[in-house]
Formats: C-alpha cells, sequence, structure tokens
C-alpha cells in the first residue's frame, strides 16, 4: 500500500509539474473579480472539457441534464443559450459530459480528467488531501470565492474545505441545485393530514405550536388501522435523519466552537440528553407504533413509501423532493415542507437543517493544464440567468412553481441559510454512530455516548480540524 501511495504521489507531482508548464503557455493577462463584464479576451478556439458526474448517493440515477439542468427544461434551455452565447463572445468551445470516468484512476494515469468538474463534494475532504484539486483561493484572480450570493457561504461550502483552502464552489446564483442540496425537513402529504381530520402543520407551525409534544399527537392522530392493518402511519422516515433533525431541533450540532476556540462534539451535552430521550420515546416507547417498520434506512425506499401515502410525515432529503431525482414533486400536489418540531432549549420557531454534501459542486482539477482559463469562463456561465437575478425571484419561481403554498418556500429557504455539515461521507460514516445508535440500540444512553467517544475524539482528529482550520484562513478577516 505504501509503495502504491508512493507512485500516486509522485504522479501527482509530475502532473501538477506539467499542467503548471502548460499553463505557463497560456496567453492570458487577466486579474479579474466578480464579473468579467466588459472585458475583451480572446481564447483562440481553445476547447475546454467539463466533466458531470451527478451522484445521489442512494443508488438513484439523475435524469439526462446539462450544467446539472434535466435536459428539454427552461433552465438548461437558459445554461445552453449561457454557454453558447460565452463560446461565440471569446472563442472557445465547452465541451460537456457525463461520462462516469474516475478522477483518482486518470489523474493517476497522467491523463487529463477535466477542466472543470461538476459533482457531488462527497470525496472532496480525501481528494484534496491527494492533491487532486485546485484550491479555489489560488484563482482569486478570477472568481472571489467570498462572494456568497454566487458562490455559497462558508456554511454551504463547508464539505469542500481542507486545511488552508476551499476546494469547490456551488452554483449559489443558479435556481434549484444547491437547494436540492440539504436535509431533512420535515415533508408533510397535507392531503392525506386531512383526510386523517388531524391538524394543518403549516397552521401548527404559523401558531407557534409546533413543538416536541404536538408533533408526538399528531403522529398519534395520523395513525390510522382497520382492524390490525395501518391504512396511515403519522411517520414515514430513515432512522439516521429522524435522529439527526431531533438533534438539531433542540439546538445541538455534530461539531461546535466554545469560547476558546476549541471544537467538540455537540452530542455530550445536556441539551442533547433531552433530545435523545425524545428520540427514544418516539422510536421505542409511547409512540413506538406510529412509525411505519417496513423500511427505515434506504432512503429511496421511504421516500417511495412517503409518495405512495403509507405516511403523513417524512424526513426527506431535499434532492427526492425537487430537481433531478425530485419525486416527490413529481408524485405529490399539496406537500408542506416544515421545520423539525422545536424542543425545550431553543426559541419555538428555531429552524436548521443539516447537510453531508453539496450535490452540484465546481472544482478544478490539477491535472487540467487550463485552469485559468477554467475558472475565468465558470466565472461568466455562473453569473445568474436572466429572470433569476435575485434570491428573490429564485424564491418566486419556486413558489409558483413547487410550493403548494407560500409558507413551504419560506420554511424552505430558512433551513437551507441555516445548514450544517454532518461529515457523514468525509468520516465514512463515523460521526453519525450516535445518531443512529439511539435507533437500533435500547442501550442506555450513558453507555452508547461513552462507547463511541473514541471514535468521535478520531474523527475530530482526522476530519473535523483539518477542515474547521480553513475558517480561520479564509474567512479570518470577517
Amino acid at each position: 500500500m505504501k509503495i502504491i501511495c508512493r507512485i500516486l504521489a509522485a504522479v501527482l507531482l509530475i502532473t501538477l509539474v506539467t499542467g503548471c508548464a502548460q499553463s505557463s503557455e497560456e496567453s492570458f493577462d487577466l486579474s479579474l473579480s466578480g464579473s468579467n463584464e466588459g472585458q475583451s479576451f480572446d481564447f483562440n478556439g481553445m476547447e475546454l472539457l467539463y466533466r458531470i458526474n451527478l451522484d445521489s448517493g442512494n443508488g438513484v440515477d439523475s435524469t439526462e441534464n446539462y450544467l446539472g439542468y434535466t435536459v428539454n427544461t427552461e433552465f438548461s434551455d437558459l445554461a445552453m443559450r449561457r454557454v453558447r452565447d460565452l463560446e461565440n463572445q471569446y472563442d472557445f468551445k465547452l465541451n460537456v459530459t457525463n461520462d462516469k470516468a474516475d478522477i483518482v484512476t486518470m489523474t493517476a494515469g497522467g491523463l487529463r480528467f477535466a477542466d472543470v468538474f461538476l459533482s457531488p463534494s462527497f470525496d472532496f475532504f480525501k481528494w484534496a488531501k491527494a492533491g487532486l484539486l485546485m484550491g479555489i483561493s489560488t484563482l482569486s484572480d478570477y472568481i472571489d470565492y467570498r462572494d456568497e450570493n454566487k458562490w455559497g457561504s462558508p456554511l454551504i461550502l463547508e464539505s469542500m474545505f481542507y486545511q488552508n483552502d476551499v476546494y469547490g464552489l456551488t452554483p449559489n446564483a443558479w435556481p434549484e441545485q444547491n437547494y436540492t442540496s440539504f436535509g431533512y425537513p420535515l415533508v408533510a402529504n397535507v392531503d392525506l393530514i386531512t383526510t386523517n381530520g388531524a391538524a394543518n402543520p403549516r397552521e401548527l407551525v404559523e401558531e407557534g405550536l409546533w413543538v416536541w409534544d404536538t408533533f408526538a399527537q399528531e403522529l398519534v392522530k395520523n395513525t390510522v388501522r382497520e382492524g390490525d392493518v395501518a391504512k396511515s402511519y403519522g411517520l414515514v422516515t430513515s432512522y439516521p435523519y429522524f435522529a439527526q433533525m431531533m438533534l438539531l431541533s433542540n439546538g445541538i450540532r455534530f461539531a461546535e466552537r466554545d469560547e476558546e476556540g476549541n471544537y467538540y462534539c455537540g452530542y455530550y451535552t445536556p441539551e442533547a440528553m433531552r433530545a435523545m430521550e425524545m428520540i427514544r420515546e418516539i422510536w421505542f416507547g409511547a409512540y413506538a407504533d406510529t412509525v411505519m417498520r417496513d423500511e427505515v434506512y434506504y432512503s429511496e425506499v421511504v421516500m417511495r413509501n412517503f409518495t405512495s401515502e403509507h405516511g403523513a410525515y417524512a424526513f426527506l432529503p431535499t434532492h427526492f423532493i425537487f430537481g433531478v431525482y425530485g419525486e416527490v414533486a413529481m408524485n405529490l400536489d399539496n406537500f408542506a415542507i416544515l421545520p423539525t418540531p422545536t424542543g425545550p432549549d431553543v426559541p419555538i420557531g428555531y429552524m436548521t437543517s443539516v447537510h453531508h454534501t453539496m450535490y452540484y459542486s465546481i472544482s478544478f482539477p490539477i491535472s487540467s493544464p487550463y485552469t485559468d482559463a477554467a475558472a475565468t469562463i465558470v466565472n461568466e456561465i455562473y453569473e445568474p440567468l436572466p429572470g433569476f437575478e435575485t434570491k428573490d425571484d429564485i424564491k418566486a419561481y419556486m413558489s409558483r412553481n413547487y410550493f403548494f403554498d407560500e409558507r413551504d418556500a419560506d420554511v424552505f429557504f430558512e433551513l437551507f441559510d441555516h445548514s450544517y455539515y454532518n461529515y457523514d461521507y468525509t468520516t465514512g460514516f463515523e460521526s453519525r454512530r450516535i445518531p443512529e445508535g439511539l435507533c437500533t440500540s435500547d442501550r442506555a444512553l450513558s453507555e452508547l455516548l461513552n462507547s463511541n467517544e473514541p471514535i468521535i475524539e478520531k474523527c475530530f482528529t482526522d476530519y473535523v480540524n483539518p477542515t474547521l482550520s480553513a475558517y480561520d484562513v479564509l474567512y479570518g478577516n470577517n
């Protein structure tokens, strides 16, 4: 293994040197930040390779897409027109491919993987650590990564941090894309809830009644049986999502920072203990029969049980609600987007969410000989699309086309703006052991926490601290 790693490192070094040598031949005299509007430059027919490899993380295939938009839709047409106009203006060709080539294998083989790569950020930590991606701060002449409206806030980019740089961006000014990357809003089938004679959850939220006890009561009301057969369950969910969102709903995060600047795991706090007790009460206790048990792990099966109207409420990834995997929007009409009911240690109406990846992340592979040109063009491509120049424009569009009620849009965007990285994929799901253990074991909470303490400490040493160290380097002046 050590020999293989040395060979890979050597190949990467050679590739880096070669890439730098090739880049030095580019005849660009550019010192640009933000939009390049009004600039005059010519790429002399250069062909840039834009590779797309979207992955739901759940074995669900994306629909045919162009720059992440389903083909033959309004947004794919706008994206195509944007690229075509830029190609004509700056004399280059963007070669867009959706094949499944592997960045590690191609780079190790000394091959040009891509000039621009659109993918989820599942593996950005290890790719950055292996030297496969360019640090975005090194491209600051062409891209201003601090432009949160265009590229995402530090919270949203955290899954792409490593040590002293950020290695990817999100198309934050484009509709739909990064808004399908967070979880796990509580989605409600309002038509089914009405049929069950239960309360409209939107009104409970609006009236300030959306707390744990109310939620438990609504789960009971929406569990309807005919004899021994359940016609409807209160909750259809994947337990890791349910447990993580319940912890968040009492103000708990996996990685938190104390007053002295040290990072620690929020699961070892009194507030977390109260959330864990409520999780156990729903999963194993008084409300256990309100939870559908046919499938409680695989989120794609849970999603389809929900769209088949087997239950009133579900915690779901947003990419199953909208976008290229969005079967909820495809199959249900009156579905509500809700915050998790709040716990006793936060203000009523507290809203937050979590994410384990950004499904649409833009990076610049180190094997590209044209990184400066690619960064320049990407900065131009991802200007706001016509008609969607502001966040309010995007919100209005999504309200018209995806949300049944404007209140859903308000909740949705509030959840997105306060989404925290949970490190699931980066740590190989070791960070999720405690939330999962709450629903897979009846061990005492103290035993569950103590047995996982060495694992959590290793997660922080190996992954969390190297990630969060980038904050001070990148945003220390903010």
